[in-house]
Order: structure tokens, then C-alpha cells, then sequence
């Protein structure tokens, strides 16, 4: 308890931090909503959470001593209680060299079975805590890599539990062969996308082409990856809107993923001026401009392209980077306005488009 009380103190210093960090990455985008903010936020560590989970495995730990301990004193009595492998509860058939026989599963197997149940139902629930003590901690992992280890040991536990309740009421694959064929068949029919959906989250956890704390867009829908889940992925977006998408969804279809490797990104703006403009003036005008906007970065530079010859105007395209995504649209919004102003300033003017009609008399 002593040293998960030291623990505990060094954790809550690394939320200090963390917290510290956020706020800091708040104040410089005041009202953007960045990527960077909520990768700080989710790696935050939720304390009492933790020792929860942790104390709650210490107390399993110091009862199952007990127990273990009461047991080697009192092995004496022990024996008497060989009449709860008497009271039988149903029998199944087993294969032994060849001949099946009648095996009886007793009130003692089930008690196993509910103690393989107790087990592994509490290590489900509080291992991530635990991992976070004795590895995490220790190690610099990220947020996605942290979630993705604690979701396949996960399903690893159940499938082992299950595994082990099975065996200890008389499970066989000679008895369940029957269930697993109907699955199959049903897979291929009903369930499919809920068998596709499954694999698919076993895949993402694996292959990480998204993170929890990426910015993704997929299906038209942009956000922030908050959960990813056995059957969907929870992904928050600029509304704070939860949006449920399947994972099959980001294995089959096309998606971006904005802060995998690299955060900047470009902004590309077009801009027309009328004809009869100083060609030269104007680009001078719009570079001097968008190198001037804060948040546009030098590296890579800025570029304005004289693209074409429009129908009504003499079309521009303004490319400049940013950092990070929550960026754009204020980039985007400055730019607009410091082109306008300038534009004005210099009595360059921003064409609409025109049409000429030709009206005919028309003899009776």
C-alpha cells in the first residue's frame, strides 16, 4: 500500500503536467478545437480510476493469501468437505481411449467454474489499472498503443475464461461442433457485418492506421477518435457530436487521417482579380500578404500561382501551410480579410461574373 501511495504521487505530478500542457495549448488556439489538446487530454491519467483497479487486486490478492494460508492450517479438515465431489449435478460423455464414458460434473466444478468466473471477470475489469503501475509508467506509450494493449488482453482473458469454464462444466468441441456450424452458417448470412466489425476492430488495434486522439475524416464526417471499440469506433466532432462508425468502415472505405505521421497541412486559397489588373502587382500583393498572416508557416513557404484565364477574372491560387488542423479555417479567415483590405487599399478589384444578353426584335 506504501508504494502504491508513492505511485499514486508520481502519477498525479504527470496529470500536473499534462493539465499544465493542455492549458498552455488551449491559450494558443484560443478557440480552436486542436488535436494536440486532446492528445494532451487523453494523456492524462485517471487517478482514482487506477486505484480503484489496483486496490481491488490487492484485496483479491491478500484474501486469496488467506484462504491459501487457512487451507495448509486447517488441512486437516479439508477432507471433509471431499462430500461436495459426490453431489452430482448432470453427467456428459467423453472419449477415453476410444470409448466414451460418463463423466459427472460435480458441485465441486461448478464452484471452480464460478471462481474462474470471479478471476477473470476482476482481472478484466482492473487490468488496465495494473498495467498502468507496473508498465506503463515506466515507459513512454502513447494513448492509442496504452488502449490498444488493454483491449486485446481483453479479449485474450475472455477467450481463456471462457476456455476454462468450458472445460471445467464439460465443454468438448465434439458437443459445441454443432452451435460453431450454425455460427458459421449464420455468419455467412446475418451476421456478417457483425463478424466483419469484430475483425475489423481486431485489425485497427493492430495495423493502427487511426489512434485514440487522431483527427480522421471519414464517410464526410471529421473529429477526433475518442474510442476504439470491439464492434465500432466513437469519434467526437466539431459539434461535440458522438458519431458511432463501424469499423469495417475504416478498413473498407477511404479515409484520411490527419495527424498520423504529420500535422501540417496545406491551405489552398483561390482568388480572381479583373481583368486590366497589374498582373506582377497583384501577385506581390497577395504573397506579401499571406507571408505576413500569423500561423502560416515559412517552412515549407508560401506560394501564389498565377493559375489561368478565367471567364470574368484572372484566377490566383494562394498555398500556404499550417501546423496543425485546428489552424485552417482561422488561416483561412485572415488571409480572406488582409486580401480584401489590401485589395481595396490598392484599388484592385474583385470581379463578379457577367453575362451578356442579346435581345432580338422579333418581326410579327
Amino acid at each position: 500500500l506504501r508504494w502504491l501511495t508513492l505511485t499514486n504521487r508520481i502519477m498525479a505530478l504527470k496529470n500536473v503536467r499534462q493539465k499544465r500542457k493542455a492549458q498552455e495549448t488551449a491559450e494558443k488556439s484560443a478557440d480552436t478545437f486542436t488535436s494536440e489538446e486532446i492528445l494532451a487530454q487523453e494523456e492524462m491519467l485517471d487517478i482514482p480510476k487506477i486505484n480503484e483497479q489496483t486496490k481491488s487486486i490487492v484485496n483479491i490478492l491478500i484474501i486469496a493469501s488467506l484462504l491459501v494460508g487457512l487451507s495448509w492450517l486447517w488441512s486437516n479438515m479439508v477432507p471433509a468437505f471431499s462430500f461436495l465431489d459426490n453431489i452430482v449435478l448432470w453427467q456428459h460423455s467423453v472419449t477415453v481411449d476410444g470409448q466414451e464414458v460418463l463423466q459427472a460434473i460435480t458441485l465441486v466444478n461448478l464452484l471452480f467454474a464460478g471462481l474462474y468466473v470471479f478471476i477473470i471477470s476482476n482481472a478484466v475489469l482492473n487490468f488496465p489499472g495494473v498495467m498502468e503501475l507496473l508498465l506503463f509508467r515506466n515507459f513512454k506509450i502513447e494513448a492509442g498503443t496504452r488502449y490498444a494493449i488493454n483491449q486485446m488482453a481483453t479479449y485474450i482473458l475472455v477467450v481463456f475464461g471462457f476456455i476454462a469454464v468450458a472445460n471445467e462444466l464439460g465443454g468438448s468441441w465434439s458437443q459445441v461442433q454443432w452451435l460453431v456450424a450454425g455460427l458459421t452458417v449464420g455468419l455467412g448470412f446475418g451476421l456478417q457485418e457483425i463478424f466483419a466489425n469484430l475483425v475489423s476492430g481486431v485489425i485497427l488495434l493492430f495495423e493502427r492506421p487511426i489512434r485514440v486522439g487522431d483527427t480522421v475524416t471519414i464517410d464526410g464526417n471529421d473529429g477526433t477518435v475518442m474510442r476504439i471499440q470491439m464492434r465500432a469506433t466513437t469519434i467526437l466532432d466539431w459539434d461535440r457530436k458522438e458519431v458511432i462508425v463501424p469499423n469495417k468502415t475504416f478498413i473498407t472505405n477511404k479515409l484520411v487521417n490527419w495527424s498520423l505521421t504529420e500535422t501540417i497541412t496545406r491551405v489552398v486559397i483561390p482568388i480572381g482579380v479583373s481583368y486590366g489588373t497589374d498582373v506582377e502587382v497583384a501577385h506581390k500583393l497577395i504573397l506579401d500578404t499571406i507571408s505576413s498572416t500569423p500561423l502560416v508557416l515559412t517552412d515549407p513557404e508560401p506560394v501564389v500561382l498565377f493559375l489561368e484565364f478565367g471567364d470574368s477574372s484572372l484566377n490566383f491560387s494562394a498555398r500556404v501551410f499550417v501546423n496543425e488542423l485546428g489552424h485552417r479555417l482561422t488561416v483561412a479567415h485572415d488571409i480572406h480579410m488582409r486580401i480584401l483590405a489590401a485589395f481595396r487599399k490598392q484599388g484592385i478589384e474583385i470581379p463578379f461574373p457577367q453575362r451578356d444578353v442579346h435581345i432580338h426584335q422579333v418581326q410579327a
